[in-house]
């Protein structure tokens, strides 16, 4: 006879092994925000495998972790966030593939740790999925100056914001860098900013730019009464630090008085924005990809296929075949007499 199978076979809880590798992202001082999402995504997947009745660590298999995902492709969007602008649509796959990277690192950490015993991480045989290419958003000229003329350059949050939109627009800054800046990383031609995994950078900035965040700081920033050991350069009402939740409003009441449309209000595509013009400009994309941050040329590679994709997209006509030899353009008739 077979000895009956029992709990310890199966490994330890999967709500355990949850959260200990919470707590190690935590330890090794990962972002705020990002172990946010990681606890958001990871807690669903363990409730979904839970009611499943994969309640230990090795019950979750690759069969298990493939109906997941299957799940996730027919959730809408708004069951998992009710404010989200595309709810009648289901889960991007992007999103899909932002929950199989986490869980992906989830398993590798626990085959890390021993949880695994001799088994492979689960999720290696699954095959990834297809993301699709789209171009690039970002604001045209024309959308930028309305931006900039909508701003009340007379108050405070007026110029805070106008302040913020020419910080954006010239430097390709996160939202977290723009709304994490403090006073002492303010300098008259750059500005220091600490992005993903605590990275620290500097970023240029123009005269333009500079010259209104430095009015802002010396004539607008006192009227939000912050207090004296608050050194975050950009404010929100009652002087604390402006949130990035803040700082979409504010991104959102411009571009709605500004007549902006077809583009999503948000600092990404003003990072978009910087990244296509940077490169139309002649800027090379190695810099370009010191400026923003990225840890892999990879990402950067992104704005070069764009660009380059609409710089064909101008240039079509210059060498049509069809307008090059002027085919399909009959020959007019001559009247006979």
């Amino acid at each position: 006879m077979h000895a009956a199978t029992t709990q310890d076979d199966y490994g330890i809880p999967l709500r355990e092994a949850m959260q200990g590798y919470l707590m190690d992202a935590k330890i090794a001082e990962q972002s705020a925000r990002y172990i946010v999402l990681k606890t958001q995504r990871l807690s669903l997947f363990v409730e979904w495998c839970e009611k499943q009745g994969a309640k230990q660590l090795l019950q979750v298999t690759s069969t298990v972790i493939r109906s997941f995902i299957v799940h996730l492709q027919g959730i809408k969007a708004q069951e998992l966030n009710p404010r989200r602008p595309t709810q009648e649509k289901n889960l991007s796959a992007m999103t899909i593939k932002g929950y199989r990277t986490i869980i992906d690192a989830f398993f590798v950490w626990c085959k890390r740790e021993g949880f695994l015993g001799g088994r492979d991480v689960p999720t290696r045989t699954i095959p990834q999925q297809k993301i699709p290419q789209f171009v690039i958003e970002t604001f045209t000229m024309g959308q930028l100056a309305a931006m900039l003329d909508a701003c009340e350059l007379s108050s405070p949050i007026g110029y805070r914001d106008y302040a913020i939109l020419l910080m954006l627009m010239d430097t390709g800054i996160r939202a977290s860098e723009l709304c994490g800046l403090t006073l002492d990383n303010v300098f008259e031609d750059y500005i220091k900013v600490f992005g993903k995994g605590s990275k620290e950078r500097e970023v240029g900035i123009g005269p333009t730019a500079s010259r209104a965040v430095w009015k802002y700081i010396h004539q607008f920033r006192g009227a939000f009464h912050p207090l004296d050991i608050e050194k975050h350069v950009f404010l929100g009402v009652g002087g604390v630090p402006l949130l990035r939740s803040g700082l979409y409003q504010a991104l959102e009441r411009i571009g709605d008085k500004a007549g902006v449309s077809g583009v999503r209000l948000s600092p990404h595509t003003f990072r978009h924005t910087f990244a296509v013009n940077y490169l139309a400009n002649g800027g090379d994309v190695f810099k370009l990809s010191r400026i923003l941050g990225h840890t892999e040329m990879q990402t950067t590679q992104i704005y070069l296929k764009d660009f380059q994709s609409r710089q064909a997209r101008v240039e079509h006509s210059q060498y049509s075949l069809v307008e090059r030899h002027k085919l399909g353009k009959r020959p007019t008739k001559k009247k006979k007499d």
